[in-house]
């Protein structure tokens, strides 16, 4: 069934208190499907999300069908991971020109002088950011481009046959419910199957990795990582199925909130698109028309700090 405005509900990580069975509720009858390919191993295991929506699941199994595949032809092995391999070595190369620009944009918001200068010097150096950055993801996007001349969804077959079946498995299914775990594998094996744009008229729920990766772009943070504070990094294009935000999960205890002038560059880093911090708790219901409900959403802003997000 094909609504109008289909729903996108974005959560908060299911833990200590899931939240999915009562954002879910109201949604249309009948089965979902659901991606669950960022748990690996342990994809498909649905009894205790099951129960939480009260309603048949039916798992896409991209991990174990991208396992499966690539277990049988050594040429798409290959080839998967050469782009990883270049997507990698891509992201180092990012992450080493960002950290410094990284630093020298907050030192310059953080200068002192002449006020008329200081604006025009603190917008070039967020520009410069925003430069790198769109530089970053068109590298990116030229790795999958390579790729995907030789294995697209749609026209090689052994990859073909099962976006066939997965795309039935979409079309009778109510809605789609993308759960979390590992965002880069999440993401590679949606792009793998070409799943983005038949998700384009479901409903979807997603929730952490899940939120991020029906994104436009997949940023990755954590200002309290073992290895100690690290710019905030655009890993690569996601579905572009909830265009306008920046999804960050889990942002309490990821995120240093006193920080203001990391919050405010972050946030004026990927503006216009809203950075949103979902919590556990926090619930966002979206459609063509604008937020259609919020419940615990925080919005990062431009002084520096974590507001409640108002309806748009």
């Amino acid at each position: 069934m094909t609504n109008r405005h289909p729903l996108r509900i974005l959560l908060g990580p299911q833990s200590p208190t899931p939240t999915v069975g009562a954002a879910t509720a109201n949604l249309l009858p009948g089965p979902f499907a659901v991606i669950s390919a960022g748990w690996q191993e342990t994809e498909g295991d649905l009894d205790e999300l099951s129960e939480a929506v009260g309603r048949p699941l039916e798992d896409l199994r991209l991990y174990r069908r991208t396992e499966d595949l690539t277990g049988r032809d050594a040429g798409l092995a290959d080839a998967i991971r050469e782009r990883q391999d270049r997507l990698i070595e891509q992201q180092r190369l990012y992450r080493l020109r960002l950290k410094q620009l990284g630093i020298a944009a907050r030192h310059t918001l953080g200068a002192e002088g002449d006020a008329e200068i200081l604006a025009a010097e603190q917008r070039h150096a967020i520009a410069q950011l925003r430069a790198l950055d769109r530089h970053h993801l068109r590298r990116s996007e030229a790795a999958w481009q390579t790729f995907f001349e030789r294995f697209a969804p749609e026209t090689y077959a052994p990859l073909a046959r099962h976006a066939e079946e997965i795309t039935t498995i979409i079309e009778r299914s109510a809605g789609v419910i993308v759960t979390g775990g590992n965002v880069a594998v999440l993401i590679n094996r949606m792009r793998l199957f070409g799943v983005g744009p038949r998700l384009a008229d479901r409903d979807l729920v997603a929730w952490s990795a899940g939120a991020m990766a029906l994104a436009r772009r997949i940023v990755l943070f954590h200002d309290r990582s073992p290895d100690g504070r690290r710019e905030a990094e655009v890993f690569g294009a996601g579905c572009g199925l909830i265009p306008g935000y920046v999804c960050l999960p889990n942002a309490k205890h990821r995120l240093r909130a006193g920080d203001r002038m990391r919050i405010g560059l972050m946030s004026r880093r990927f503006a216009p698109d809203h950075c949103i911090a979902l919590d556990n708790a926090a619930e966002l219901h979206l459609d063509a028309t604008g937020i259609r409900k919020k419940e615990a959403v925080r919005r990062l802003g431009g002084n520096g700090r974590l507001t409640r997000l108002e309806v748009a």
